[in-house]
């Protein structure tokens, strides 16, 4: 392997400081490695595949999909490789890509618009990607305090969703409101525990509006700024798991939506 690559991708592994920091990304797994190479081929600057992997069925369509993409590829000896994963089992392959820039959205989803207020737990923010996904939400903004989306967990948690949804970044929840409201938005929600206002009410008017889950111990840094909504528990349970109440909320305003 190529020395320079060799140390950048030690120093990624060392720590989620250096993973922060560093302009580029790591994605391993043929899963994900997939998602990425067949929708984001622009990003990717290498490919690495492990020797003993090579020949596999799936060193085979990890070969494929790079050639495809037309990412340079290199075979590796197993144990140069297992220096820089980050995975436990880890199946031998992954890709090396750059951070996109940031850039604002121009645009909202007509379903609704989804901002995570400081939701730092990876994998809840890796399972709320998937779901924005999965219901044709475009794009997911991501207010300062957020956990990275690019991060090995979130990518892991996700599955390669944030290769499919656009991520933006807001360095406020203040910031992130004015935005919505000047590209027309409606109507902002507030995840809390307690509304007179519930997922199931009449009042709560979801589709097209923009909907804000928080910190998982701190909730929302900035309630004022939308109505609050509740998701009712009547069982003896203090609190829903923020991703969880993010499913509930997002496939409310998808079925909102549809009914109209």
């Amino acid at each position: 392997m190529n020395s320079a690559l060799l140390r950048r991708l030690r120093q990624f592994a060392s720590g989620r400081h250096n993973q922060r920091k560093a302009p580029f990304f790591v994605v391993e797994g043929l899963r994900c490695c997939l998602e990425l190479l067949g929708r984001r081929p622009q990003w990717v600057e290498t490919a690495l595949l492990s020797d003993e992997v090579a020949e596999t069925a799936n060193g085979q369509v990890f070969v494929g999909a790079v050639r495809a993409a037309g990412v340079p590829l290199e075979i590796i000896d197993a144990n140069g490789l297992a220096q820089v994963v980050l995975t436990e089992g880890p199946q031998g392959m992954l890709c090396v890509a750059r951070k996109p820039g940031i850039a604002r959205p121009t645009r909202l989803d007509r379903i609704c618009t989804l901002i995570l207020d400081q939701v730092r737990e990876p994998g809840n923010v890796g399972t709320i990607l998937r779901t924005a996904w999965s219901i044709g939400l475009s794009q997911v903004w991501f207010i300062e305090g957020s956990a990275d989306p690019w991060s090995p967990k979130v990518i892991r948690s996700g599955m390669g969703a944030q290769f499919a949804v656009n991520v933006h970044h807001f360095p406020d929840l203040s910031n992130a409101v004015q935005l919505f409201r000047k590209l027309g938005g409606g109507e902002v929600w507030c995840a809390m525990m307690h509304s007179s206002i519930s997922l199931f009410s009449s009042d709560f008017t979801p589709f097209g509006s923009a909907l804000v889950v928080g910190n998982e111990g701190h909730g929302i840094s900035r309630p004022e700024l939308g109505s609050a909504v509740t998701i009712p528990m009547p069982g003896q349970a203090e609190s829903l798991n923020v991703a969880q109440a993010t499913t509930l909320l997002l496939y409310e305003a998808l079925r909102r939506g549809r009914s109209t």
